[in-house]
């Protein structure tokens, strides 16, 4: 067998290296999949624009171009996967499907540049042996073995760099910008002008060895190794300081929630203080509104005392919040979100009862109702029936609150377990994780479904307390 790999070496090691680089590429497109799919909603989107980067690599290694026209052809295909990603993933963060490409074949060229140069290595190395120089059967094995060491150890290097990003990165659904985009991108910018440079000097020196003017073969150097080692500091590095970026962002926000919401707590007080202002005016004039009825009732005029009577009727009915829970916030919370429902065509129905018993913040539930009411409102405005249903359950110091509505369709849930937002702009999004938060801090937690039934998809939320 050594025998007949060794007089028929030439033909069978093209045949091996053609073998091993596609079958490099096709792992290596398994990666990209890999790296693109916890940033995407739609899948068929990853698989889809994977597969126009891997024709990218067929044309270009099969077609026989010049350096030039592939370079045309790499930027026209990589430009398609692009904008298949983007259209396919329902035309959602197109800036930031240019930097998952542009950093996949980033780090993808890195990673089989720095092992190409440790294969110079491995080759002086095994040079410096007289059995290697003088064996042609050993000459044989190191080929066969080293190049998929080689092709294995550069996709170990990717996967684990991909690993390094994708837990560095962790908003990964939030909308880039192209200002963002040029903060990640702009420190490693000049490694495309590195590349070039890199493969000219190679495509140079085997030129060299071809015509005769070169002798020796591409010489190891240490300082190619390390710019390949150096240059993931900067990729990573960048990311690092655009999430810690983002996540003060995100504390500004909901810092800025809360704000709001307080905002909203002070008017539903002001709005249980006028009630209450107005009950007491009634209740001071209720002798003077005895006299009044008295004397109609004596005078015989039974039609302007029975105006009267219905009129003072409506006036102290109109104190009285439309929804009763046994607490005056959440009265008015509820109260003001059926007007509200009213007003905009959507049926509500409120089985909510103020926990009996429980040492749990009638602020904070306050906070939960109006964010998750809203929620609901907000996405009861695309469907044909809206309906929003509320109710809550109380088993001794376990208090759960149930929220549902009808959505137009299926929503994605995030890593995080909450669902993505459709709105683009910042400062969107925290709804939920007020709640959570909230619910966190009774001890208890949130559970987020999605169910169809009667031909309508409903979008549920239960939030779990614990009472003291």
């Amino acid at each position: 067998m050594m025998e007949y790999l060794v007089n028929n070496f030439q033909s069978y090691a093209e045949a091996y290296i053609r073998v091993l680089i596609e079958l490099y590429m096709l792992l290596n497109v398994a990666l990209l999949i890999y790296w693109l799919r916890p940033f995407m909603c739609n899948q068929r989107s990853v698989y889809l624009s994977a597969a126009v980067y891997y024709a990218l690599w067929l044309v270009c290694n099969y077609a026989g171009t010049s350096k030039e026209m592939d370079r045309i052809l790499t930027i026209g295909f990589l430009v398609l996967a692009i904008l298949i990603a983007w259209l396919l993933d329902n035309r959602r963060n197109p800036v930031q499907k240019v930097f998952l490409f542009f950093v996949f074949r980033l780090i993808s060229w890195l990673s089989i540049e720095l092992f190409t140069e440790i294969g110079f290595w491995e080759r002086d190395l095994v040079f410096k042996f007289d059995w290697y120089q003088h064996s042609v059967e050993a000459t044989v094995i190191e080929f066969f073995v080293w190049n998929p060491v080689q092709y294995g150890l550069a996709l170990m290097l990717l996967y684990a760099v991909i690993r390094i990003l994708h837990k560095t990165y962790r908003y990964k659904r939030d909308e880039l910008t192209w200002q963002e985009l040029i903060l990640l991108l702009a420190p490693a910018a000049s490694l495309l002008l590195v590349k070039p440079i890199m493969s000219s000097y190679f495509f140079l020196w085997m030129d060299g060895i071809e015509n005769g003017s070169i002798k020796e073969n591409i010489p190891a150097n240490p300082y190619r190794a390390l710019f390949c080692l150096v240059a993931y500091v900067p990729i990573i590095a960048v990311i690092v300081l655009y999430q810690k970026l983002k996540e003060k962002q995100e504390e500004e926000y909901v810092k800025d929630s809360a704000r709001k919401q307080v905002g909203d707590m002070v008017g539903h007080v002001e709005h249980i203080e006028e009630i209450y202002e107005r009950m007491r005016g009634i209740r001071h004039d209720f002798g003077n509104h005895l006299t009044v009825i008295e004397r109609l009732a004596e005078d015989g005029k039974t039609k302007e005392l029975s105006d009267y009577i219905r009129e003072l009727g409506e006036n102290i009915e109109s104190l009285q919040p439309m929804i009763k829970t046994g607490n005056a916030v959440t009265d008015v919370v509820l109260s003001e979100t059926a007007e509200k429902c009213e007003k905009e065509g959507i049926t509500f129905e409120s089985a909510f009862a103020y926990p009996d018993g429980l040492d749990i913040n009638p602020f904070d539930i306050s906070v939960v109702l109006t964010n998750a009411l809203q929620n609901a409102i907000e996405a009861s405005s695309t469907v044909s029936d809206p309906q929003i249903r509320i109710k809550s359950v109380q088993k001794e110091r376990v208090f759960i609150i149930n929220v549902r509505n009808i959505i137009q369709g299926r929503v994605y849930i995030t890593e995080d377990g909450l669902p993505e937002t459709s709105k683009r702009e910042s400062g969107h999004g925290y709804g939920l994780k007020n709640i959570r938060n909230i619910a966190a801090k009774y001890k208890g937690d949130i559970e987020i479904r999605q169910e169809e039934k009667d031909g309508k998809l409903y979008f549920i939320i239960n939030i779990m307390l614990m009472g003291a």
